[in-house]
C-alpha cells in the first residue's frame, strides 16, 4: 500500500466517523420540529461551510467556474438530485432513529455509490477479479441492510406496549420507505464528485493544492442541494407554523443544529481529500469504506444514546449480525487497496 493511499484511507475513515455521528446534536433539540433543525443544518452544511472552505483553499473561483460551465452545470444537477435525498435522509432519522435509519440509508448509498462509478466508467471491470470482489462486498452489505430492517421491525413490536400498535407499525413502514428512497438518491453527491473531475483539474491548474481541489466541486453541488432543502423547510414552516421555535429556544437550538451541519460538512470535505489521495479507488472503494464506517459510528451513537436500551435480544441479534455483515463487506471491498 503506497503512502498516499494509506493517508487517503485514514482521511476517509475519519470522514465516515463524522458522517455517522453528525446527527447526534439533533437528539438534544427534540422540542423543535424537523424543519427547524434541518434548515439550520442546511445553512451551515450546504451553504456557509462549502463556500468558506472553497474560498480559503481554491484561488480564482469565478474564473474556475466560468472556464467550464458544462461541468459546473452537471455538478449542480447532481447536487439538486442529491438535495431531494438529503431531505429524505433527515426525515428517515426522525422516523427510525440513528441506529436503524443510518444502516438502511447509508447501506444503499454505499452499494449504489460504489457500483455506479465503475459501471459508468467501464462495466467490464465488474467481470474482473477486483470487480467480482466488489460485487461480493456489496452483496454482503445488502444482507446487512435486510437484517437491520428486521431488527427495526422487531424493535417497533417490542415497543408496542408503550405505543399504539397500528401507529407504531405505520410509522415504521413509512420510515422504511423514506429511508429506501434516501438511499437511492443519496449517491448523487458521489456522482457530483466523479463528474466534477474537470473542475478539480482546473482548480489545480489555477494554483489549488490537489488535496483540496474537491472543495471546488462541493461548493457548487451542495449549494444546489441547499436550494431544495431550504425550499422544503420553508414550506413546512408555513404549513406547521414552526418559525416560532426559533424564538423560544434560539441560541442553544441554533448552535446544536449548526454543529451538526459543520460536522457533516467535515465528513464530505475529508472524503474529497481522502478520495483524491487514493486515486481511482477513491470514488468506489473509498466511498464504500466511508459509508460503512459511518454506519458503524452511527450505531455506536444510537446505542450510547439509548435507542435500543428497552428492546429484547430477539430484536438485538439481527442488528448485531447485520453490523457484522457490514464490517465484513468493508473488509471484502478494501482487500485490493
Amino acid at each position: 500500500m503506497e503512502t498516499n493511499v494509506l493517508s487517503g484511507l485514514l482521511l476517509i475513515l475519519l470522514a465516515g466517523s463524522c458522517s455517522g455521528v453528525f446527527s447526534v446534536p439533533f437528539k438534544f433539540n427534540r422540542d423543535w420540529a424537523w424543519e427547524n433543525n434541518w434548515f439550520i443544518w442546511s445553512f451551515a452544511a450546504l451553504l456557509v461551510m462549502p463556500w468558506l472552505m472553497a474560498w480559503l483553499t481554491v484561488p480564482r473561483l469565478g474564473t474556475l467556474y466560468g472556464a467550464d460551465p458544462h461541468s459546473t452545470s452537471l455538478v449542480a444537477l447532481f447536487g439538486l438530485t442529491w438535495g431531494v435525498g438529503a431531505i429524505l435522509f433527515g426525515k428517515g432519522i426522525d422516523y427510525l432513529g440513528i441506529s436503524l435509519s443510518l444502516p438502511i440509508m447509508q447501506g444503499l448509498i454505499n452499494s449504489i455509490g460504489t457500483l455506479m462509478p465503475i459501471v459508468l466508467r467501464d462495466p467490464s471491470e465488474l467481470a474482473t477479479p477486483a470487480g467480482l470482489r466488489i460485487l461480493a462486498g456489496v452483496a454482503v452489505i445488502l444482507a446487512g441492510i435486510i437484517l437491520f430492517a428486521l431488527a427495526g421491525s422487531r424493535k417497533e413490536q417490542s415497543e408496542g406496549s408503550r405505543q399504539t400498535g397500528a401507529q407504531s407499525r405505520s410509522r415504521f413502514r413509512k420510515g422504511l420507505v423514506i429511508c429506501l428512497l434516501a438511499g437511492i438518491f443519496g449517491p448523487m453527491i458521489n456522482f457530483a464528485f466523479v463528474y466534477g473531475a474537470p473542475l478539480q483539474q482546473q482548480a489545480v491548474a489555477l494554483g489549488a493544492d490537489p488535496v483540496y481541489a474537491g472543495n471546488a466541486v462541493w461548493s457548487v453541488a451542495l449549494t444546489a442541494g441547499f436550494l431544495i432543502n431550504a425550499a422544503e423547510c420553508i414550506r413546512l414552516f408555513r404549513r406547521n407554523r414552526t418559525w416560532k421555535h426559533y424564538a423560544s429556544r434560539r441560541v442553544p437550538g441554533i448552535t446544536l443544529a449548526a454543529v451538526a451541519g459543520i460536522v457533516w460538512y467535515l465528513s464530505i470535505m475529508l472524503y474529497g481529500m481522502g478520495g483524491n489521495r487514493m486515486g481511482e479507488a477513491g470514488a468506489s472503494v473509498g466511498w464504500a469504506v466511508m459509508q460503512s464506517v459511518a454506519i458503524i459510528a452511527g450505531n455506536a451513537a444510537g446505542i450510547c444514546s439509548g435507542e435500543w436500551r428497552a428492546t429484547t435480544r430477539h430484536a438485538q441479534w439481527p442488528m448485531a449480525t447485520g453490523l457484522c455483515c457490514l464490517v465484513l463487506g468493508v473488509v471484502i471491498l478494501s482487500r485490493g487497496l
